[in-house]
């Protein structure tokens, strides 16, 4: 592919360190946005939402490589989206993230939303055309977010395909007892209480809840997303399972896509088993 835009240099404004994995992760969202922003040129108008964009540069720990983030990967594609918008709650990121897409991509003019994205669900809605198709990253640090926002997000538009990270190893595998209990943030994550009954105790935690996230988004009309269709990102050293990172959309075609990217991407760990 020929937009192989990944790498930034240290412009002055804060840059969040990261660790090694975070490249395949940002590697992926790269394909990804690459190709579905190339394939529906010229077909519909297409919107590009990040709900926690970060500062748009950050620096792999120990090392001096600066990564672009996502919303400048997304910002660089040879094949612009038509509309960008960009969520962040730290105020610190925001402004980095502000002063550089103000700089360096003055003629993209992207919707910049300070603040918790739950908390704008209205704005984010009325600025995604009804006749469109949308692709909304969803890079959360943890399990915190709520399904149904999404699934608010999902009716805005023609179509809309989210790429999630399911932070299920970083947080909910490390936090079993603590999730057992009524009123977690795994029952917003998921949408229901109901899972406790069906989780059987020798089955591996992330598993079990990446198959219970993808059954309540097929709930809301997605096609499941099974678990061999997830990439799971591992650190680079132990090998220890970090996270998953999935699509979902009402489309198969969005899965061909997918397919495209697992195949093109060259990832420091494969495919799970």
């Amino acid at each position: 592919m020929k937009n192989e835009t990944l790498y930034g240099e240290d412009d002055g404004l804060l840059i969040p360190e990261v660790g090694p994995w975070t490249e395949d992760k940002f590697d992926l969202i790269r394909l990804y946005c690459q190709i579905f922003s190339a394939s529906m040129k010229n077909k519909w108008k297409r919107v590009y939402v990040d709900l926690y964009a970060g500062s748009g540069l950050c620096r792999i720990k120990n090392r001096s490589q600066v990564l672009l983030g996502s919303p400048l990967i997304a910002l660089s594609v040879d094949s612009p989206f038509d509309r960008y918008i960009f969520c962040e709650n730290n105020p610190e990121r925001f402004a980095a993230l502000k002063e550089r897409v103000e700089k360096n991509y003055p003629k993209q003019n992207p919707h910049l939303v300070p603040g918790r994205f739950e908390d704008h669900i209205d704005q984010i809605c009325s600025m995604i055309p009804s006749r469109s198709l949308a692709l909304c990253f969803v890079d959360p640090f943890d399990c915190d977010f709520d399904i149904e926002n999404l699934k608010t997000i999902s009716r805005c538009a023609h179509g809309v395909d989210f790429l999630c990270l399911l932070a299920l190893q970083m947080d909910a595998k490390r936090n079993v007892p603590h999730y057992m209990q009524p009123d977690s943030k795994i029952d917003r994550m998921i949408g229901n209480t109901t899972w406790r009954a069906r989780w059987n105790n020798h089955e591996d935690f992330a598993k079990f809840l990446a198959s219970e996230f993808a059954e309540s988004m097929s709930e809301a009309g997605y096609l499941k997303t099974q678990l061999h269709q997830m990439r799971e990102v591992k650190t680079h050293d132990t090998n220890v399972p970090l996270y998953y990172l999935a699509m979902f959309s009402k489309n198969q075609t969005a899965f061909k896509l997918w397919d495209q990217v697992l195949k093109y991407s060259t990832p420091q760990r494969g495919l799970f088993d």
